[in-house]
């Protein structure tokens, strides 16, 4: 199989290594990244580090409990609109 060289920006080049599992090379990762399906989320996948998404799965968590305890207040009070805060 032939290859070719081709240029990247160094960011590229940073995001594509991150995105990169063990044992897999550069070419395994394009081609993984280039699937085409009809989710677009996918050509997020591998470009967002542990922190980034811990923080967003803490952010999320403490929205979820936000909304909920919302919810379960307004069951309690019987109101729907907010007014008893």
């Amino acid at each position: 199989m032939g290859s070719k060289t081709i240029s990247l920006r160094e960011e590229t080049y940073r995001r594509l290594d991150r995105a990169k599992h063990e044992n897999e090379s550069f070419s395994d990762v394009v081609d993984r990244l280039l699937v085409d399906d009809d989710d677009p989320l996918r050509e997020l996948i591998g470009f967002v580090d542990e922190d980034e998404l811990d923080a967003v799965k803490r952010k999320s968590s403490s929205f979820r409990r936000d909304f909920a305890g919302r919810f379960d207040e307004e069951a309690e009070t019987g109101d729907s609109n907010g007014s008893s805060r």
